[in-house]
């Protein structure tokens, strides 16, 4: 029986009238020891702390794990050396075991941003039906603004980095500003990851984010409270607006067209549990917004190709006609995912634009000047060529002579038989 279990029950027992021998004998203690149990309070016994290695480290580990919960324990044991841990990683992953489950359980208080002050930013896919029985995939990009709780949808047929950022373009212009920072999600196209683990924005983002003047954030790994507005804007998108057009054969174009009067509507409707509307709020919010750059960053893929003999590019399986003059030298393609449109430059001096087909439909697109260039050009090359090597006819007539040809063979053999010869008439 425990001690704090005895110190008990002899209070029991005294409250019950039982003398202090009487308690001893039941309890097969002393009277001085009952009478120690009487006066004195029960208490826990005192347990020492046995000190870890990895007490000095334990901070470092917990910041690590709320930035990600599921950081590897081996990629940890590995920092940790470096820093000078000299423990084993059994103690690291039972430290690491508790401390994640209370990361992981920790209650999310929400706050509300203050207006201009944070925007968050995710992708959502959808698949389409077509008339003709088959099936592709658009993608919707949503950014919702913290404050205001307005948001913009813009849909795509990619979600590579510079539809990523030609889309954040036209949601600033759409908002008329730019707030102080973004927040993303696990986005490959937006966060790079270094040898330690940790993620860091991409170059292409940092230059993107300097020229309007945002600060780019990423939000903790598996827990979607952190961008809880962009999601319920996403679930608002999908079970409100999707099912109208669902069953229609819209082009991207019309879509687009008709989540931009949806988003109208919604505008006027009041928020219940703010008791105002996004575009009550948006008035509020405006104000806040950083103002747009003069001039917009170019966000389009760059691709440099060399011009062909025939004066043609090729890009995706596709080619493209190109004035004859480039033939030989490399020229800068700059593609803008979001319209399909590319334009050529020679250094900094823009050629030329171009529609671009689809990606694979193995297509030769020549401009009518372009054809008419090359063949001009075709023609003063052979008539050049035509000069330089005609040979002009003697006044005189010439007698022309048959000559046999014969193996190389024959004139060695005749060699080496003279040869004999020789030898002998010496």
């Amino acid at each position: 029986m425990e001690k704090e279990h005895r110190m008990l029950q002899a209070r029991i027992l005294k409250a019950q009238g039982y003398k202090q021998a009487e308690i001893a004998n039941m309890l097969g203690v002393t009277d001085r020891t009952v009478r120690n149990y009487l006066t004195n309070p029960p208490s826990p016994r005192k347990r020492t702390t046995r000190k870890s290695l990895l007490d000095p480290y334990k901070s470092f580990i917990e910041s690590v794990l709320k930035e990600q919960p599921l950081y590897n324990c081996v990629l940890l044991y590995e920092r940790l050396k470096r820093r000078g841990y000299l423990g084993k990683i059994s103690i690291l992953r039972d430290y690491v075991a508790k401390a994640r489950k209370e990361v992981c359980t920790e209650a999310v208080i929400r706050y509300e941003t203050e207006p201009g002050r944070q925007a968050q930013v995710d992708w959502k896919e959808y698949r389409v039906r077509r008339s003709d029985g088959q099936r592709k995939i658009v993608y919707a990009f949503v950014m919702t603004l913290g404050y205001s709780r307005r948001f913009f949808v813009w849909f795509t047929q990619s979600m590579k980095q510079s539809v990523l950022h030609a889309c954040h373009v036209k949601a600033f212009e759409y908002f008329g500003g730019v707030v102080e920072e973004i927040l993303y999600d696990n986005m490959k196209t937006a966060f790079v990851c270094d040898t330690e683990g940790r993620f860091h924005p991409n170059k292409r983002l940092l230059g993107f984010a300097a020229h309007y003047r945002f600060v780019p954030k990423r939000c903790q790994v598996y827990r979607p409270q952190t961008k809880g507005k962009v999601e319920r804007a996403i679930g608002y998108l999908s079970c409100n607006f999707w099912p109208r057009v669902r069953g229609l054969d819209l082009s991207l174009e019309e879509l687009n067209e008709a989540v931009r009067r949806w988003l109208k509507e919604i505008d006027k409707k009041e928020l219940w549990e703010l008791e105002e509307s996004r575009e009550q709020r948006f008035e509020c919010e405006r104000e806040y917004l950083r103002a747009l750059p003069s001039h917009h960053y170019d966000w389009r893929e760059v691709h440099d190709l060399m011009v062909s003999r025939e004066s043609c590019i090729t890009h995706e399986t596709n080619r493209y006609s190109v004035p004859p003059q480039y033939i030989g030298k490399v020229l800068t393609l700059k593609v803008d995912r979001l319209t399909g449109k590319a334009d050529l430059f020679c250094g900094s001096v823009r050629i030329r634009s171009y529609t671009l087909e689809r990606k694979g439909a193995r297509k030769r697109i020549m401009r009518p000047d372009d054809v008419r260039e090359i063949n001009e050009m075709w023609l003063r090359q052979f008539h050049h060529r035509t000069k330089l090597t005609t040979v002009r006819k003697p006044a005189y007539k010439s007698r022309w002579y048959e000559v046999e040809v014969r193996d190389p063979a024959v004139y060695e053999e005749l060699f080496c038989k003279e040869t004999e010869e020789a030898a002998c008439r010496i």
